[in-house]
């Protein structure tokens, strides 16, 4: 049986509104793979692609690893019963994620709960796939949950798709996934796409405690009729970022933060690398809502 523990207000949530899994919904063609037929499927999967290139795994702090690759992120946080995955990646990176959580010592076997930043095929294309395999839960912010299960990205990349996913679990903002004494906060900071989420996730490491987030404060397209996010919707974002203090951060494609430090990220060394300053994250959350409102003043 899994041991998936949710906060009170995600199981009342998933007890009234969910009977069961919302399903993937594949098209009747049976070559049809989010809207497109199997050549464009193929051909993505062939694509050239740097970012989805395989780079050694390291111990971010704590439970919680970095097993993506050079600069697409897929961040595992492993317990006793069981592992939390967040982003998986393209399809490439089924060939990158799961020898980089062997090399640290864990099996793919063991991922109990997979986490998605966004609905984008660079961060969630091989999702679907590894939930067949490991029989894992998919959890998801209510509002990412109509692009998942369609596979369509409905933003201004709608040529995009991916494989429709499905969602075992909706999340609310502010909801959090507790599993082998291990918590992930999730927070809704939408923009990018509606239902974007930032994890905040507590952890210990030398009788100190951490707290890493992935994500950050949202950024928002404007000027785009395809994107209806409301900007009250981005103001709370702010708000609720705020209230939080984490002490390391990383970023979905994180190739410049790594940048001259990953020597230092394989050998351990203390205090990492990737520690923000005092006020570092306060500073980017002032300078992401300074940036959005003048994009809406204008």
């Amino acid at each position: 049986m899994r041991k998936l523990l949710f906060s009170a207000a995600s199981l009342i949530f998933a007890s009234v509104t969910l009977s069961a899994p919302v399903q993937a919904q594949v098209s009747a063609d049976p070559l049809a793979i989010g809207g497109k037929d199997t050549d464009w499927f193929m051909g993505r999967v062939n694509r050239p692609d740097i970012d989805s290139e395989p780079q050694a795994p390291f111990r971010i702090a704590g439970n919680v690893y970095y097993v993506g690759a050079n600069n697409i992120a897929s961040i595992l946080v492993a317990t006793p019963e069981g592992h939390i995955l967040i982003d998986t990646g393209t399809h490439k990176m089924a060939a990158v994620v799961f020898p980089n959580i062997v090399t640290l010592g864990f099996s793919p076997a063991d991922i109990e709960v997979m986490l998605i930043s966004h609905a984008h095929y660079d961060h969630m294309e091989t999702m679907e796939r590894i939930r067949i395999l490991t029989g894992a839960t998919v959890a998801a912010l209510e509002a990412e949950v109509p692009s998942l299960v369609t596979g369509h990205d409905f933003g201004r990349n709608e040529t995009w798709g991916h494989e429709p996913v499905e969602i075992g679990r909706v999340l609310q903002s502010g909801d959090e996934i507790r599993l082998g004494g291990s918590a992930v906060k999730v927070i809704g900071t939408p923009g990018h796409t509606p239902g974007t989420a930032t994890y905040f996730i507590d952890t210990e490491e030398n009788g100190q405690t951490y707290q890493v987030v992935y994500g950050g404060p949202p950024s928002p397209i404007t000027g785009d009729p395809k994107y209806d996010t409301r900007p009250a919707d981005v103001f709370d974002a702010y708000a609720a970022l705020r209230e939080m203090s984490p002490d390391i951060r990383i970023i979905g494609h994180p190739q410049s933060l790594f940048e001259g430090k990953l020597e230092a990220l394989w050998a351990e060394t203390r205090p990492s690398p990737l520690m923000m300053a005092p006020g570092q994250w306060a500073a980017l959350i002032d300078d992401a809502e300074a940036d959005f409102r003048r994009r809406l003043a204008e």
